[in-house]
């Protein structure tokens, strides 16, 4: 069989696996209940350079394929598939961001994705910093062309994390023939605490210096 009639058959199978599944999350989302500071969410993955998401608040972001010649990685129109059947290939690498979110307070971050095919890597890093992910397996997982394969949902939460600007996320395939299907990013913004103020250390001082007051005249009487 030709090489392009090997692909051909390839990404139809692959790809249209993905298809019956795509567009619809099987899992609760990780930020379910909270109130989100900024939200993007990609349900049609339209171009490997993909800079409207199906759902945006308070952001502007963007997904990227970083790696489209040495994975074969090519969009659809729906998700992101990476054929990689030529020697040498490997998984996809992406790069997704999210812009526009305010400098103040502190927020809990959160990426998820959705696949089918191979498995994606469990690291990915925020702005540099590293976390592992929480797996949900839809289904078995199965061997294809000699590599694991499944229907998953993942997400990485990184919690505590200063408000920024722009927020970077890097995740991967950990080998060729992942289908990306879906990409979300949320900020949760995290609980102000609650700081006294000066008057309240004043009038804790001045309880503390009667109460010692008190207790000295006591032992003197007894005395």
């Amino acid at each position: 069989m030709k090489l392009s009639t090997l692909a051909l058959v390839l990404g139809v199978t692959f790809s249209g696996s993905a298809f019956a599944t795509a567009n619809v999350w099987d899992t609760t989302a990780p930020w379910a209940g909270s109130t989100l500071a900024q939200y993007a969410e990609w349900t049609d993955i339209e171009s490997i350079n993909d800079t409207t998401p199906e759902v945006l608040t308070n952001a502007t972001a963007g997904l990227v394929l970083n790696n489209p010649a040495q994975s074969g990685g090519y969009s659809n129109g729906t998700n992101i598939y990476g054929l990689g059947i030529f020697p040498g290939a490997v998984g996809m690498q992406f790069t997704t961001t999210l812009a526009g979110g305010a400098t103040g307070g502190f927020y809990d971050v959160y990426l998820r994705i959705g696949t089918l095919g191979s498995i994606a890597n469990t690291s990915a890093t925020l702005n540099g910093n590293a976390a592992t992910a929480v797996v949900s397996t839809i289904g078995p997982i199965t061997t294809v062309m000699g590599g694991a394969s499944a229907e998953q949902e993942l997400y990485w939460k990184w919690t505590d994390v200063a408000g920024a600007n722009l927020y970077t996320f890097a995740f991967s395939a950990s080998a060729p023939h992942l289908s990306l299907d879906q990409v979300a990013l949320a900020t949760v913004a995290k609980a102000a605490t609650a700081v006294p103020e000066p008057e309240t250390y004043g009038m804790m001082a001045l309880g503390l210096g009667v109460i010692s007051f008190m207790r000295r005249r006591q032992a003197k009487k007894q005395a």
